[in-house]
């Protein structure tokens, strides 16, 4: 049976890594993909797993204020909430596909992240998380911006990505830069414009921006032909919308709105 170690650094919330011979080296970089807007947190992640040969699951963060939600993959019951390791690009990598149920609960998770990463044995340098900024209507380029500390900045002056001037991040990525801020862990977050809805595109270029940082080698094309895909079918939701509407002020008759979807 596979040891367990737990790490109760929060009120709420705890880490659990599955003891089985995974040695993590030292200072890694974190990454963590959550779900928020454009869902490109948890698209990135798995990008992640399926793509990186020796990215492994060593355990999972469990947590009081989780939503009643279980999570599957290809029939495969998961944890909602997973952390995975790749010793060749020493990555620790969270993904958390879905939001926990009060916007407070953020608090406990960051300092039991953060102070896990700061355990023996971890001792990371960085945390990467992601922000998606929501556009409306069609967004036609998904460039990357950055914020992070100046004593990080360093590492973006050969990529094509810019600073962010000013802003604000919100939900579990603002508690996570935040509770970073105050630790001797580097926090930086990625950003770049997402729909309301999955946006595979934008996930795309952030990914290209890993695989320049981190030497990672995640293919992206098939995410590029899926964001294609989303956009055609945005765009003849929007045309039908439009006849719809075109069709009620004139006074004809439709099908309702049942007509829009067909």
């Amino acid at each position: 049976m596979t040891a367990q170690k737990f790490v109760n650094s929060g009120e709420k919330s705890f880490v659990v890594i599955e003891e089985d011979g995974v040695e993590i080296q030292e200072n890694p970089t974190l990454i963590f993909g959550f779900a928020g807007v454009g869902l490109i947190g948890p698209i990135i992640a798995n990008e992640m797993i399926d793509q990186i040969e020796d990215m492994k699951e060593i355990g999972f963060v469990a947590s009081d204020m989780l939503p009643p939600i279980a999570t599957f993959h290809h029939g495969e019951l998961m944890h909602p909430f997973r952390i995975y390791y790749t010793s060749k690009y020493n990555i620790i990598l969270g993904i958390s596909e879905v939001p926990f149920q009060i916007s407070s609960a953020y608090n406990d998770l960051a300092k039991t992240l953060c102070n896990w990463s700061q355990s023996e044995g971890i001792k990371a340098k960085e945390i990467i998380t992601f922000q998606g900024i929501p556009q409306k209507g069609m967004i036609d380029k998904f460039p990357v911006y950055y914020a992070a500390q100046e004593n990080s900045s360093g590492k973006f002056k050969d990529l094509d990505i810019e600073k962010v001037d000013k802003g604000i991040i919100t939900g579990a990525e603002a508690t996570l830069v935040n509770i970073a801020l105050t630790s001797k862990i580097n926090p930086i977050v990625l950003f770049t414009p997402v729909y309301q809805i999955a946006t595979p595109e934008g996930a795309a270029s952030i990914l290209e921006i890993l695989n320049n940082m981190y030497g990672l080698k995640i293919n992206t094309q098939e995410l590029i032909e899926k964001g294609k895909e989303i956009k055609e079918q945005m765009q003849d939701l929007a045309n039908k919308a439009r006849q719809y509407r075109q069709k009620q002020l004139a006074g004809e008759e439709s099908e309702g709105p049942y007509e829009l979807y067909r």
